[in-house]
């Protein structure tokens, strides 16, 4: 990872305040759904326009890293568990970018980084609670389009809502 400078963790500090207050605003439709990891499916949309103005505006490899590390030590302090599954969703997405497009310098790398980084969490949220919790928790594992499914969902949603966003004409401006 490339040195971050003042003006970029600024960037990234309010980027995941905005994150924080909106996803709080969302918590009374993230208690409708079924299971915890489906929350992703709420919060895809407000993790992906996160990912893209970050990456839009940090085109360093480890920005989204650092923005799961950010995120997780908010989290936290409702579940710990919560912590590692934002940094490992930031860091295996920095990886996946960086293997398949060298960084952040497109917008197609942009748009799939913001569809991996919230459908890479509901998968580990699953394992992490099967191996935490275990019972219930644990049994999901066993059917996986319980699990498939809703991440490819996380994904679709992540990444359209960065396309979407990067053909607005205020982006560009980034």
């Amino acid at each position: 990872m490339k040195k971050f400078q003042l003006k970029e963790l600024l960037v990234m500090a309010i980027v995941v305040a905005t994150i924080f207050v909106l996803g709080y605003m969302l918590l009374p439709i993230m208690h409708l759904m079924p299971l915890p990891a489906y929350r992703a499916l709420v919060v895809a949309p407000i993790y992906a326009i996160g990912v893209t103005l970050v990456t839009k505006k940090i085109k360093k490899l480890g920005s989204v890293t650092l923005l799961g590390l950010l995120i997780g030590t908010l989290l936290s302090s409702f579940f710990i568990w919560m912590f590692f599954i934002a940094f490992l969703a930031g860091v295996l997405t920095d990886l996946s970018t960086f293997l398949t497009f060298k960084g952040y310098k497109s917008n197609r790398s942009i748009e799939v980084a913001s569809g991996i980084f919230p459908s890479i969490q509901l998968p580990l949220t699953f394992w992490m609670a099967a191996y935490t919790i275990g019972g219930a928790s644990g049994e999901l594992l066993k059917h996986p389009l319980v699990i498939s499914i809703p991440t490819i969902i996380t994904f679709v949603l992540g990444y359209f809502t960065s396309k979407k966003l990067n053909q607005l004409a205020i982006i560009k401006k980034l």
